[in-house]
């Protein structure tokens, strides 16, 4: 107990001696937390969103003209046990005939003087089955079944929103990355001033016998202790923008997807990213 005492103090009175150094360190993990964090707060709700509009692009189901009603609930049936089918509504030849006055704003019967539309099904995807590649096999496995005509979906819509997707996911990688290993720059940096500024201490503490872990403890609490600060700042400005959002879209009545674990993670990660970068500066001065 006195040990972990001794460290505690120890870390904390060198951040005290170094107060603008670590200052400067912990606002770098928080700048870089803030960061990772806003970009997962956007990427969960631009996922959301994402699928929230892929729901309205239905798989729609075209059954060959001589099938007959029951045999097109049977084909319906069938095509809803397919992987990936959520839900789906079957469409008889009056619900064709609504649905062609819609578009066309024409009644079929009237034109032809007899209803020659095919009995069909509109079909919903499962949420983890909303992507241009799993809608294209699930429409290719419709296809096979024998006595289904066509089954087509918007195709180029769902490509360039997961394509968008996509590339706003490799950006913020890229600029995380980038902002990460700056952040463990500059925070070893910081370290390494406190432990020049302890040379003597380190010194003693190695003709009095100490080993490499008693030495290295004090630094990486100071580290932990850099993240936890660097990590409080960044939630404090998480929740003033969250704030914000909230009042500014708030008129728009539009849903904000909450990520989960955004505190512990901001807690960890920045406890994480301080005890790292300690860790590499003082290994390198005990070497």
């Amino acid at each position: 107990m006195s040990r972990i005492i001794f460290f505690l103090t120890e870390s904390i009175r060198a951040l005290s001696r170094a107060r603008i150094p670590a200052l400067i360190s912990s606002i770098t993990i928080a700048i870089t937390l803030l960061i990772f964090s806003m970009a997962y707060y956007a990427y969960v709700n631009l996922i959301g969103y994402s699928h929230d509009f892929k729901k309205q692009y239905r798989i729609e189901v075209f059954f060959n003209p001589d099938v007959e009603y029951r045999q097109g609930l049977e084909l319906f049936n069938k095509i809803l046990l397919i992987d990936g089918i959520e839900q789906g509504d079957f469409v008889d030849k009056e619900d064709a005939a609504v649905i062609f006055k819609k578009i066309f704003n024409k009644d079929v019967v009237e034109i032809i003087g007899e209803n020659p539309l095919p009995f069909g099904g509109r079909f919903e995807i499962d949420e983890g089955f909303r992507s241009a590649s799993t809608m294209n096999s699930i429409v290719n496995k419709i296809k096979m079944i024998n006595g289904v005509d066509d089954a087509l979906f918007s195709t180029g819509l769902i490509m360039r929103l997961d394509r968008l997707v996509s590339n706003i996911l490799g950006v913020g990688i890229l600029i995380g990355i980038g902002i990460f290993v700056i952040s463990i720059i500059l925070v070893s940096n910081t370290i390494r001033l406190i432990i020049h500024a302890k040379q003597d201490d380190i010194h003693t503490f190695t003709l009095l016998g100490a080993t490499k872990l008693f030495i290295k403890i004090p630094f990486l609490l100071e580290g932990i202790l850099q993240g936890v600060i660097g990590s409080g700042i960044s939630l404090l400005i998480l929740t003033f923008m969250r704030s914000l959002l909230f009042y500014i879209l708030g008129s728009y009545r539009m849903i904000i997807i909450e990520p989960v674990m955004l505190i512990s993670g901001n807690i960890v990660a920045g406890c994480l990213l301080g005890l790292f970068a300690s860790h590499r500066s003082i290994s390198k001065y005990l070497k």
